[in-house]
């Protein structure tokens, strides 16, 4: 313990358990062999016992460090050509050869379970339904499936008949913060093997994330050089040029020759399963934040045309999701072909032999219109001889452009006319989140501080606020905008729900598709007939960042010494951003790529805290060197240890910790939180569990004697025997417990006469991707369950009903009497429950687009208190109260089914919302169609006619279309015409402009024809866009101008996207709920 408390205050319980158990008490430990040991020594052993090509345990792909050059150009000088212009080097890249790190993939343990062939998943949900087709993974994708397709056509190497493989490559990279304090920083690029399944490959206890590089930022040592060589300082423009430069000319380095021959013949690699194969390395997927798709795509940062993909106008963006929105994503698309490669290479001449400036007019009039810079691509130097087109690796980012930025926006700009409203609006919003309850085990967690201020909110934080948000904002404004924000939220958490989907078919990609069109709609509807009737400021937080900036630009003697007092600046919804436009490519995206889980960048985020951990055990001098030394060791002595369990097949066993007992009174059904009821592991294979132990328990007769003033346990132990009657005579459930005659109930024999009462029911539940999940129920807290609806209502039918668990029990009884099927004690387990009722005369559903809205039965109902076998449980549900309805006195509080509160209130809540969007499970019990739904999905029929007027347009599936022999054509083109013009009365007026301008948007011209001057200049606007938006880590492609405005301060520029905030647990998704 002295050793413990004397090291790293990063050390844990756990890691001193792991020391003692793992190293000494193992059979193997001898002291002896500790002898003169040195930990710095044995360090350095191991490094040099990398180099050792003879070693079996070491593969090749060790981290190397090297320098690059590039060129620098500089106005009014001219050059011979480019190749005689001066070069900077810069060191400090430290990388991995990009094959060797193929090779040590496949041949770790971990391809065992790789899959070498693509294919097609199809689901068939009926025997007469046509087979429906199942996007997932990389390897079930489009993408993946063609590029095989082309492997196998193409001949073979000579003499070779070995089996072909695809390395799928997936590459992610971000700058990220190594400290709170300081700017040490690590820019590294990881490399992921889509071949692995993402449900292994997103875990960062998998180390399925291969370092690649360190790309080191380019140095300030270049302003020193370059007065040198010219004579004076590089601009603003200049610099940027540089770090495009360095960027690309990192990769040109990475992708070297061995790399090339692998992609054109590929190479020959022995599997763990002792196989030889031949693997042809391909790049599917770069997962990067917005500025570094820019600096990969070579164009300029929220240029003219901002999207990497496509040559969208910046004004024409807000046309989300209609026609000519769609026309322009397929005929716009950015194209890597020889006009493209040969601007570049004119302008480049300009620059270097011409003398003429980065963003002088000459070069502007060339590639303005593209938005593009004058920069060489590497990926198109080294792959577009084969056919690649690097901007379609530039996937969508869904937590930046979705949760850290549209959704973000959308928030803030909701709390700005609350704001603008005036009245007690924002107390009321911080109170109504405040009281939000959470679920799961960190699904939905408790909102604390005020969300009004939006500070130190991670993407996990905005997307909990986004699932909570109807029932929270409801009724803050009054009609008409109630409506119309409530329509935005519904259709917001929908367009969120379909995107975060880990398992897609071709009936949820068709209806996503539809839910941006509607979302365009819903945008444009919002910004025109709610915003545009309030009065709308800067937040307070808004006001504080600008005045931030500005006083640091008179520090720096940018600006007035002078500043007044900030004063707030009238802010509008914009509509005209990337981070909005890129919601329109998500649906082409996960037919290409596979789901958005696949190429997420939460990943990378999680990967980060592996850096940051070795960060912390350099000397911070050339740490770069240091982390990349210790994420070889680690992943080194990773195999060695796994080796090692899997020779010796050990298995630790555990105590159970001794039982605690409480003083707490024993009137409430639930157990105290210090009540110990422990839970051994559960089987899969088990519906739900409930603790065996008999510790806790009631007299029944005492306990109803103490509460016979009651009304929520009247008639309790007939209604109870009833329940244990109808499951010994294995009568179906069909909601109502069937009334037995006291004959009957009197062959019923309680043992001892004791009620057994449980702390935890645990369910297993089979999600809508075929994975196990279960969810904890504890009557405390987390205690509303939903189970299948047993009622004929035409006209209105819900397939759940819902209700509230009192308590958690179970009974040892004897059955006798001519009924009885065996007379031996058997054990009963079972739930007491307060059921909930739909309010039938609120319109809720995908039709209406409202949630969902019940209430407590009625305490006179007879039915409204009740008994319920566990195994009928589908799964918990949250609820959220409906606070725009407030609350009653429903229950007295000394009823033991009242459940307590945090404060104490008697009253309970009117109505309650059903949180449909809760999680991905969740959202496809109510949508419909799950795959792994499959014992609910007949009675959950009635939801798939629950649609949007666009969702019931019929569309065809590709097993329909390989049969009728029809073209394969985008399922979104089908009923595209007829599904624009239902409900939105101004769309085609808005379409019919659109289109008078299309050939002015395919050519990239503005309204003023004049090209901007510069691209450094970053304004209020901007800055306004940056923040709002969540536009982060420019320092990598930007460099100030000294008439430009600051960027956001450090902490808000950076903010919760580089994962430093809300983030707890290594196994937490940053920014998705937990299933």
């Amino acid at each position: 313990m002295t050793w413990f408390y004397n090291t790293s205050v990063q050390k844990s319980y756990e890691d001193l358990n792991r020391l003692i158990d793992d190293v000494i008490l193992a059979d193997d430990f001898d002291r002896e062999d500790l002898r003169d040991f040195d930990a710095s020594r044995e360090a350095k052993r191991f490094d040099r016992a990398q180099d050792d090509p003879s070693s079996s345990i070491f593969s090749s792909d060790g981290w190397h460090e090297a320098s690059v050059k590039i060129r620098l150009p500089c106005e009014k000088e001219k050059f011979v050509s480019e190749d005689t212009a001066p070069t900077f080097e810069v060191e400090g890249l430290y990388y991995r050869k990009p094959l060797e790190v193929i090779k040590s993939a496949f041949e770790e343990e971990a391809a065992k379970g790789f899959h070498t062939s693509p294919y097609k998943l199809f689901w068939q949900p009926d025997e007469d339904a046509p087979p429906e087709r199942i996007i997932t993974e990389l390897y079930t994708s489009d993408a993946m499936l063609d590029e095989h397709e082309k492997i196998r056509s193409q001949p073979s190497e000579p003499g070779c008949n070995l089996e072909t493989v695809i390395a799928a490559i997936m590459l992610w990279s971000d700058s990220t913060h190594l400290a709170s304090f300081g700017n040490a920083a690590l820019w590294p690029v990881y490399m992921f093997i889509g071949n692995q399944s993402k449900y292994i490959r997103s875990k960062p206890t998998s180390f399925a994330a291969h370092h690649l590089a360190y790309i080191p930022k380019l140095p300030d040592t270049i302003q020193d050089f370059y007065l040198k060589i010219f004579g004076r300082s590089a601009t603003a423009a200049t610099l940027t040029h540089c770090k495009r430069e360095l960027m690309h000319a990192i990769w040109s380095f990475l992708l070297d020759d061995d790399f090339i021959d692998a992609w054109k013949h590929g190479i020959v690699i022995k599997f763990p399963d002792g196989i030889l194969r031949r693997v042809f390395p391909r790049i599917f997927t770069y997962a990067a934040d917005y500025p570094e798709k820019i600096l990969l795509a070579c164009i300029k940062f929220l240029g003219r045309c901002p999207c990497p993909r496509c040559l969208v106008n910046k004004d024409k963006i807000e046309r989300l999701g209609n026609r000519a929105d769609r026309r322009q994503r397929e005929k716009g698309i950015r194209v890597d072909d020889d006009r493209r490669r040969s601007f570049i290479g004119q302008v480049r001449e300009f620059i270097f032999k011409g003398g003429r400036s980065i963003i002088s007019t000459w070069v502007e009039n060339l590639i303005g219109s593209m938005s593009l810079v004058p920069t060489r691509n590497a990926f198109s130097e080294k792959l577009s001889q084969f056919g690649f087109d690097f901007h379609s690796m530039l996937v969508p980012d869904f937590m930046h452009e979705f949760e850290l930025g549209s959704w973000k926006a959308t928030l803030t700009h909701l709390i700005r006319i609350l704001y603008a409203f005036g009245g007690d609006t924002i107390q009321t919003l911080n109170g109504r989140y405040r009281m939000v309850p959470t679920f799961g085990r960190d699904t939905i967690r408790k909102f604390c501080a005020n969300v009004s201020d939006l500070t130190k909110l991670a993407a996990r934080d905005f997307e909990d606020l986004l699932q909570c948000s109807i029932p929270v904002f409801e009724h803050l404004l009054p009609e008409p905008h109630n409506s119309v924000v409530l329509d935005l939220l519904f259709e917001l958490s929908t367009w969120h729900a379909f995107g975060k989907l880990r398992m897609h078919t071709e009936t949820t990609l068709y209806h996503f598709d539809n839910c941006t069109t509607r979302l365009g709609r819903a945008f444009r509807k919002f910004r025109d007939a709610t915003c545009s009737k309030f009065y709308t400021h800067d937040l307070p937080r808004e006001t504080a960042a600008r005045a931030r900036r500005r006083s640091a630009k008179a520090a720096k003697g940018k600006g007035a010494s002078n500043a007044q007092e900030p004063r707030s600046t009238q802010r509008s919804f914009n509509l005209s951003t990337y981070k909005l436009h890129a919601l329109g490519d998500y649906v082409k995206s996960i037919w290409l790529y596979g789901t958005t889980d696949n190429y997420s960048m939460q990943v990378g985020e999680l990967e980060h805290r592996r850096v940051k951990r070795f960060y912390a055990r350099t000397n911070k001098h050339r740490f770069t060197r240091g982390i990349a030394k210790h994420q070889r060791r680690e992943r080194i002595l990773r195999n060695l240890r796994e080796k090692h369990i899997r020779m010796q097949a050990a298995q630790a066993t555990q105590d159970d910790p001794p039982a605690v007992v409480s003083d707490h009174t024993e009137q409430r059904p639930s157990l105290h939180f210090v009540d110990q009821d422990p839970l051994p592991y559960c089987s899969p294979e088990s519906h739900y569990q409930i603790s065996t132990s008999k510790k806790f328990h009631w007299d029944i007769t005492a306990w109803l004697g103490k509460n016979s003033d009651d009304i929520a346990v009247q008639n309790f132990l007939p209604n109870l025997k009833d329940h244990i009657l109808g499951r010994l005579l294995r009568n179906e459930y069909e909601g109502d417990e069937l009334a037995f005659t006291p004959a009957q109930r009197n062959a019923i024999h309680i043992i001892n006469n004791r009620l057994y009462r449980h702390k935890v029911l645990r369910v297993n539940y089979t999600t809508y991707d075929l994975r196990r999940a279960q969810d904890s129920l504890n009557p405390r807290m987390r205690a509303d369950i939903m189970v299948l609806a047993h009622e004929d209502e035409p006209g209105n039918p819900h397939p759940y009903w819902y209700a509230r668990i009192i308590g958690v029990f179970h009974v040892m009884v004897r059955h006798t009497g001519a009924e009885s099927r065996s007379t031996a004690p058997q054990r009963i387990e079972f739930l007491w429950v307060r059921w909930l009722g739909r309010d039938l005369t609120y319109p809720s559903g995908w039709a209406a687009k409202r949630l969902p809205r019940i209430g407590f039965v009625d305490n006179d109902d007879p039915s409204a208190f009740g008994f319920l076998d566990p195994a009928h449980i589908i799964r918990g549900v949250h609820l959220i109260p409906a606070f725009a309805y407030g609350k009653s006195l429903q229950l007295p509080s000394s009823s033991t089914a009242h459940q307590t509160s945090d404060d104490d209130d008697d009253e309970e809540w009117n109505y309650f919302y059903v949180n449909i969007f809760v999680d991905r499970d969740m959202f496809m019990r109510y949508r419909g169609g799950g795959v792994g739904h499959k014992s609910i999905r007949e009675a959950t029929r009635s939801l798939l006619d629950d649609r949007d007027p666009l969702d019931k347009i019929p569309f065809t599936k590709e097993k329909e279309r390989e049969a009728q022999g029809s073209e394969d054509e985008m399922m979104e083109d089908d009923g595209e015409e007829e599904g624009d013009e239902e409900g939105d009365e101004t769309e085609g007026s808005e379409d019919e402009l659109e289109e008078t301008s299309e050939e002015d948007e395919q050519e990239g011209g503005d309204d003023t024809g004049t090209p901007p001057t510069t691209e450094q200049l970053i304004d209020d606007e901007v800055a306004d866009e940056m923040d709002e938006f969540g536009y982060t880590g420019l320092d990598q492609i930007l460099v100030e101008d000294e008439d430009e405005e600051l960027l956001p301060d450090e902490e808000e520029a950076l903010g919760a996207e580089d994962g430093e905030e809300g983030v707890i647990n290594e196994g937490e998704e940053v920014g998705f709920a937990d299933l």
